[in-house]
């Protein structure tokens, strides 16, 4: 009997996936290692797990398919104006932007403001 409750244990363990999400057939550009090419990405507990050429479907929970898109680390915009209000103007769009409305819907996940 205690065979039996470890055997199904393994099998359990074994059905789990790897992954909480796998993006496949992203262009991946990642300067820091050298990657410029077609890659899967796997996302394990909010970090990424894998970069490989192939990765399982099977092998996560969610799968995205990001053919035609490419994949990077975030991007940091080294010269915004995000404080429009610190020039005694309301928001225009002429004198700074929304960040959340410009930056993280196209990849920027970083923003440095020079000098509002």
């Amino acid at each position: 009997m205690r065979s039996l409750c470890f055997l199904f244990v393994c099998v359990c363990a074994a059905a789990q996936p790897r992954y909480d999400l796998v993006l496949k057939g992203g262009h991946v550009i990642d300067a820091k290692s050298g990657v410029d090419s077609v890659r899967d990405v796997a996302v394990s507990g909010g970090r990424v797990a894998a970069v490989s050429a192939s990765i399982p479907a099977s092998d996560a929970r969610r799968t995205i398919d990001v053919s035609g898109l490419y994949v990077t680390p975030g991007l940091v915009d080294m010269h915004t104006h995000v404080f429009a209000n610190s020039m005694g103007r309301e928001y225009t769009g002429e004198h700074g932007v929304r960040p959340d409305g410009f930056t993280f819907r196209s990849g920027v996940t970083t923003v440095v403001d020079a000098g509002s």
